[in-house]
């Protein structure tokens, strides 16, 4: 060889060898054509007189669940991207007085999903990758008479200006005499919408599922860029089933309220996906159950929210998965412990490399 590189030589095919890097042009001059090297990332090439060809067809997958910077793998003819942003957190459940209603906490909303196929070529030297949090849990209240506390929006996804998401709203609080509100979907160009106080949370801009107040989300199909499901409110006389969505990551289900005349309530379910089953409502006092998904790195459902309680301690909403919405928490009644809200699902940027 005319290079000073660390070769490993094959014992099998006599004038194979593994490097790091690939030889340059001009420290391969005179070696024979069709000489292969392997690199240590698995590819296997061919010199063919001029330049080094990937003599083999495959797929490198890369996941990031942090952000980072993507560098094409030399070779790559194309590349998928699916983006998904973190779902909204849902909220805490309320303290209240025997005699008195309140709800309980509204779930979070589900995080949009993007896709697209690029020429690697056209992608440049690297792409920054931007991974969303996911929303934070609302946090029970702790003092009587109080409301629960607000979950957090999730953050949105980035893979560089090519494919984007955003993230769902977070779910109000259980309130006192008032309903709660379910955080708002996340679109194809913006964040779904807190939802405060009574008021649920709207979508995000573009095509998405409003949070409901009182009632379900809504539930919105954009086919270029998965929109998700808003997150379901609360009432204090009944659960409210959690939230509907499709395409995208789901919201979380409310958490159980308390009636005036106090009876411990179930949570609700999260929002069912595609061909993905919600988290499980909550039982009364019960924790509400964690999303699901059917595929590892495709959109996830919304967690349930916990029932609530009049002694003990309260049901707490369930986590979403994959970007669904955290299920709410369950109110309970003073002196006791409510519920707390459940985190949302977790986000990711998915790349594919094929050669």
């Amino acid at each position: 060889m005319s290079y000073a590189l660390p070769v490993i030589r094959s014992q099998t095919t006599g004038s194979a060898f593994t490097v790091a890097t690939l030889p340059t042009a001009s420290q391969m001059v005179g070696e024979p054509i069709g000489m292969l090297a392997y690199t240590t990332d698995g590819g296997l090439y061919a010199w063919n007189g001029s330049a080094w060809a990937r003599s083999v067809s495959q797929t490198i997958v890369t996941a990031f669940t942090s952000s980072g910077t993507y560098t094409p793998t030399f070779g790559a003819i194309t590349t998928y991207v699916a983006v998904v942003s973190g779902g909204g957190g849902g909220g805490g459940g309320a303290l209240q007085a025997s005699g008195s209603s309140c709800s309980g906490g509204g779930g979070g909303g589900g995080a949009s999903y993007s896709f697209g196929t690029f020429t690697t070529s056209s992608l440049g030297a690297s792409v920054a990758v931007t991974v969303g949090a996911a929303g934070t849990a609302g946090a029970a209240a702790t003092t009587s008479n109080t409301a629960g506390g607000n979950g957090g929006q999730g953050g949105a996804s980035a893979f560089g200006l090519f494919c984007r998401s955003f993230g769902g709203g977070g779910g109000s609080g259980g309130q006192l005499a008032a309903n709660s509100g379910g955080g708002g979907g996340g679109a194809f160009a913006g964040n779904g919408g807190n939802a405060s106080g009574s008021t649920a949370g709207i979508a995000g801009s573009g095509i998405a599922g409003a949070g409901g107040a009182g009632a379900n989300g809504v539930s919105v199909y954009y086919p270029i860029a998965a929109s998700g499901g808003g997150g379901g409110g609360s009432t204090g006389t009944a659960f409210v089933a959690g939230t509907s969505g499709v395409g995208g990551s789901t919201g979380g289900g409310s958490g159980g309220g308390l009636a005036a005349v106090p009876v411990a309530l179930v949570g609700a379910t999260g929002g069912t996906g595609v061909n993905v089953a919600p988290g499980a409502a909550g039982t009364a006092g019960g924790n509400g159950g964690a999303g699901n998904y059917n595929v590892l790195y495709a959109p996830g459902s919304g967690g349930g929210g916990g029932g609530s309680a009049l002694t003990g301690t309260a049901g707490n909403g369930g986590a979403g998965a994959v970007g669904g919405g955290g299920g709410g928490g369950g109110s309970n009644l003073n002196t006791f412990t409510a519920g707390a809200g459940g985190v949302g699902g977790s986000a990711y940027v998915l790349v594919v490399e094929y050669f």
